[in-house]
């Protein structure tokens, strides 16, 4: 659990990424955001799937979700 919020500078500049592709995409970035951990996982061989970037990832992006929307009403 504390690995969760232990950012580094490529956690703050992929949070700052995916925040800008859901206020621009919507909720479509969600499976794209998934798609791309699991490419990473399989293409790179790590030793474990990156929940915690999955996890933190997908926040951003329903934050992002819910301002695109209440900035398009």
């Amino acid at each position: 659990m504390s690995s969760l919020f232990q950012l580094n500078r490529r956690d703050c500049i992929g949070l700052a990424c995916w925040l800008l592709a859901s206020l621009a995409i919507g909720i479509w970035s969600l499976p794209l955001m998934v798609g791309r951990e699991f490419y990473q996982w399989r293409r790179y061989h790590l030793p474990r799937f990156e929940w915690e970037d999955v996890v933190r990832y997908a926040v951003v992006i329903i934050v992002g979700c819910i301002v695109r929307f209440l900035l398009t009403r």
